[in-house]
């Protein structure tokens, strides 16, 4: 063999080593981050209104100069949750294994050479045999199908999971912005209390009033610390966890303010709303596409039992020089019974998965008539006592006066303090009750706030 014929060959041979590493895929690395990256300030918001899909949300408009509302709170969430964001990079995931399923299984190629060393044959021997996997092939458009629906349902998990995580967050906003009025009305009582006992403790210096006067004024105002002390606890905490579903740090003070005022949907339309959910709420349609996910996955087990595997063609010259062609098939004999266990398997997969379809049909409906109702209770309790609460200050209001004359006991006026700041508590906490039943009825809904405020 001549040098210039030599150095073809290996011309050619690393043009075709070239060109298959040419469909190869490279390695980068990609380190992990060294710390947490929140937001040290609300203006570090994203406010993209124009990457929103979660449809009850789009007629809100963000404008954070007037203070945020929890309606744009939800939105914010949406955008910025830090769980949403790793939700999306994991559906990324799934739209590489869509592209993968969709692939033919590469057809491979077999070459070998012999060289005689001995014996009356002296002919170089090879064999070249390419080959195809017909049950890849035949399984692929069944993978393929498979894939989709589930790159699907992953798509749909995570618009119910934007849209839990809007409702969310405006619960948290709702909490902190009730408890933070209870603790401004505190404040005003805690201050009056404080002023009471402290003159109450002069006057017992000074022999003017009984220890028990000194000790129910004293009771009066540690009644309204503690109330007070709680509801700041909780517009805190509310505050933190709102700031964590934001990823913004932990002492960052949004200016939250009032939404409009709760309104809710006829019974009517929740009925009608209740029986479209099946072709509207995301997460029904995610397991709608499980499911037929799932029934791909029972025809690749069909067909799966079909028994040629692969086959091959092959071309070959021994050391006598004879140069033979041919065809080779590989078949799988259904003896054992491997392929009809698999098909077992899968159509019970799909049955459990009808069955979880089902169960999720019925939770939804008992989670709308359980928002529903706890909606009207709260809202007629929340009506009583609004009603009430006003009446029962304005008979209050007297009693220091005419505890200071003697006209009551300690024991009847800090009775009607106690009373007044209780039933002041419950009304708070069944207005908050309300809003909050109100916010899981549109989630069970999946439908937008009935006072959102569209966009212009």
């Amino acid at each position: 063999m001549g040098p210039a014929i030599l150095r073809l060959r290996t011309a050619a041979a690393l043009l075709g080593a070239t060109a298959l590493l040419g469909g190869c895929a490279l390695y980068h690395a990609r380190p992990l981050p060294a710390g947490p990256d929140v937001q040290p300030a609300a203006s570090g918001l994203k406010v993209d209104i124009a990457r929103l899909r979660v449809a009850p949300l789009k007629p809100i408009v963000v404008d954070a100069r007037d203070g945020l509302d929890p309606l744009e709170v939800a939105v914010l969430a949406v955008l910025n949750s830090p769980d949403l964001q790793a939700k999306r990079a994991a559906l990324r995931v799934k739209g590489a294994e869509v592209f993968a399923a969709g692939l033919l299984p590469d057809p491979q190629i077999s070459v070998s050479r012999d060289n005689p060393i001995s014996g009356p044959d002296t002919h170089k021997a090879y064999n070249v045999s390419p080959s195809l996997d017909i049950a890849g092939m035949l399984a692929t458009a069944n993978l393929h199908r498979a894939a989709r629906f589930t790159a699907k349902q992953a798509d749909l998990d995570l618009l119910w999971a934007e849209w839990t995580t809007a409702q969310q967050a405006r619960q948290f906003a709702e909490t902190a912005l009730a408890d933070e009025a209870r603790v401004a009305y505190l404040q005003k009582v805690l201050a009056a209390a404080a002023d009471r006992y402290a003159r109450s403790s002069r006057a017992f210096a000074q022999h003017d009033v009984t220890l028990q006067t000194n000790a129910a004024d004293l009771a009066a105002k540690l009644d309204a610390q503690t109330l007070m002390a709680t509801a700041l606890h909780d517009a805190l905490k509310a505050r933190r966890d709102l700031n964590a579903l934001l990823n913004l740090e932990a002492g960052v003070v949004l200016p939250l303010t009032p939404g409009p005022a709760p309104e809710t949907y006829d019974p009517a339309a929740v009925q009608a709303a209740l029986a479209s959910l099946p072709t509207r709420r995301p997460d029904l349609l995610a397991l709608q596409a499980g499911y037929q996910a799932q029934d791909a996955n029972v025809r690749k087990a069909v067909i799966a039992q079909f028994p040629l595997a692969s086959i091959a063609y092959a071309y070959a010259k021994d050391p006598a020089g004879t140069t033979t062609q041919g065809l080779s098939a590989v078949l799988a004999l259904p003896i054992f019974g491997n392929k009809r266990a698999d098909v077992r398997v899968q159509d019970a997969t799909r049955e459990q998965l009808k069955a979880e379809y089902q169960a999720r049909l019925d939770q939804t409906q008992a989670e709308v008539r359980n928002a529903q109702a706890e909606l009207i209770g709260a809202r007629n309790q929340a009506a009583v006592l609004r009603a009430d609460v006003p009446r029962l200050e304005a008979i209050s209001a007297p009693a220091i006066r005419a505890y200071d004359r003697g006209d009551i006991d300690s024991q009847t006026y800090l009775s009607l303090i106690q009373n007044v700041l209780s039933k002041r508590a419950d009304l708070d906490d069944r207005e908050l009750q309300a809003r909050l039943a109100e916010i899981q009825l549109e989630t069970a809904l999946f439908l937008p706030p009935a006072n959102s405020r569209t966009a212009p």
